[in-house]
């Protein structure tokens, strides 16, 4: 056999072995399922997170205006405060406990619950005192 066919059946085989090898190489189908879910869950805490800050930032800027009283002022920061708090405990677990994947998706769905119950309850207190 003359030198350009043996390269030619060497890059040939190469290229063979490495469509056979690349399945055993990468990591199974569930673990980066598993990934994908934790990275979109904390997406969606960073997502809730910076709504959070936004409105701190909002009243804020309503109280300085004189647009709000500062009674409530206090109340909706407090309550705006203890969901941020929420959420950096929910990111914390997310990113510290890949191992305790369930834990982790429980905390978050916690969060996104007392997140949209308080945002439920909003609307109820707009909505009667309208």
């Amino acid at each position: 056999m003359s030198l350009p066919g043996l390269l030619i059946a060497l890059v040939l085989s190469l290229v063979a072995l490495a469509i056979v090898a690349r399945p055993l190489l990468r990591p199974p189908r569930r673990e980066r399922a598993a990934e994908s879910n934790r990275q979109e869950q904390r997406e969606q805490v960073l997502s809730y997170y910076e709504r959070v800050l936004t409105n701190i930032r909002d009243l804020d800027e309503d109280r300085s205006t004189g647009k709000i009283s500062d009674e409530n002022y206090r109340m909706e920061r407090e309550v705006w405060a203890q969901r941020g708090i929420r959420l950096l405990r929910a990111l914390d677990q997310l990113e510290g406990a890949e191992d305790n994947a369930d834990g982790v998706e429980r905390a978050i769905e916690e969060a996104v619950a007392a997140y949209r119950q308080s945002r439920l309850s909003e609307r109820t207190e707009e909505e009667t005192s309208a």
